[in-house]
């Protein structure tokens, strides 16, 4: 895997995932979808995307997905050098391995809600990778809400 670390210049991510909340029925499948294919149970809390439903706008429903920020702070603050950017995604992405759980990256995220989660089991922050080019929330999702294009 071709990966580049915080150490070189921050690169414009080449891929990501948007959300259309104009169809997104707030479902949650992707959710679902995402905590089952990354840590094996369904469990919204361990999902990488966020469905947020907002009753001040008529309960419109929108997915919430790490923006791939292009200078992001979260891997400026990683002590450890856990966050990195994947060289065929462009995404930002937590090596659990490194991850000490110190949770600065979450305190650095401008995205609300915050896009990086903290797994309490695991001890370790956790956010969305892209699935390595392969979204299964895009996937899955029935509405056609989720879309995976070039940035």
């Amino acid at each position: 895997m071709d990966i580049l670390n915080n150490s070189i210049e921050r690169a414009q991510a080449k891929w990501k995932i948007v959300c259309n909340s104009d169809i997104c029925a707030g479902c949650r499948i992707c959710e679902v979808v995402c905590s089952l294919y990354k840590e094996g149970v369904v469990n919204p809390e361990l999902s990488r995307i966020q469905v947020v439903k907002s009753p001040l706008d008529g309960y419109i429903s929108e997915a919430k997905i790490c923006k791939q920020c292009p200078d992001p702070e979260c891997l400026a603050v990683c002590p450890t050098q856990a966050l990195y950017i994947d060289g065929v995604t462009g995404a930002r992405v937590i090596d659990a391995k490194k991850c000490t759980g110190c949770k600065l990256c979450i305190e650095a995220c401008i995205g609300t809600p915050k896009r990086i989660r903290y797994n309490s089991e695991k001890k370790v922050c956790i956010k969305c990778d892209l699935c390595a080019g392969n979204p299964q929330c895009v996937r899955f999702c029935p509405q056609g809400a989720l879309q995976y294009i070039k940035s």
